[in-house]
């Protein structure tokens, strides 16, 4: 029982700095963004710079959007383009981790 509580306590101290990008309330900066077959490391490389996080992006996230906005949170953006291209995001501290679900 008592390994089990201490891995438990591990478990969740490891990921206590982590955060779910998208669960949390948007509070970054607002942008406007418009690109057309824009490469989705670019565009994740644009948001994360306006933002001032740092950009840790796995080889297996490829693809191209097109993207229209205006007035719209960063993360937001992060989340909708993660959510189209089936993309896990995670915010550790300062530094954001975008790979394939």
């Amino acid at each position: 029982m008592r390994a089990v509580l201490v891995v438990a306590i591990l478990a969740c101290s490891a990921s206590a700095h982590a955060d779910d990008l998208c669960r949390r309330a948007p509070r970054g900066p607002v942008l406007d963004l418009d690109v057309k077959d824009a490469d989705i490391q670019e565009v994740f490389r644009l948001l994360t710079d306006a933002a001032k996080v740092n950009l840790v992006v796995s080889d297996e996230v490829t693809g191209k959007v097109t993207l229209k906005l205006e007035r719209v949170r960063w993360e937001e953006i992060a989340c909708s383009v993660a959510k189209l291209e089936h993309l896990a995001l995670e915010l550790d501290r300062n530094v954001l981790l975008v790979t394939k679900r």
